[in-house]
């Protein structure tokens, strides 16, 4: 072997690590992109829903149980898969929402 086909060897390596590392670097952005969406669309389906349930006369827990369950499922719906973690973290944001209303 000479010099150019190690020069043709190294530019291919330098190729396949190129292509691989586009191929990691585009399904790490579309994830992100992702979870983006799934914040902005449960982060907008609370606040309605919260708008919503606001005006019946329940107490606080039925409100934040209902309010959960209808982001929940309106995530399912646009085809979001919602995990156990998702939901105590909603839970917890519509908690934080329903008591701040409250205290006003």
């Amino acid at each position: 072997m000479d010099i150019h086909d190690y020069v043709e060897l190294i530019a291919l390596a330098f190729w396949v690590i190129s292509v691989v590392s586009v191929g990691i670097l585009s399904h790490v952005h579309f994830k992100n992109k992702r979870l983006e969406q799934f914040r902005i669309t449960a982060d907008d389906l609370m606040k309605s829903y919260v708008g919503l349930y606001n005006k019946e006369s329940l107490a606080n827990d039925q409100k934040i149980n209902r309010i959960v369950n209808a982001v929940v499922d309106g995530l399912e719906a646009k085809g979001f898969k919602v995990e156990d973690q998702d939901v105590k973290d909603i839970f917890a944001k519509v908690a934080k929402i329903i008591n701040e209303n409250s205290s006003k």
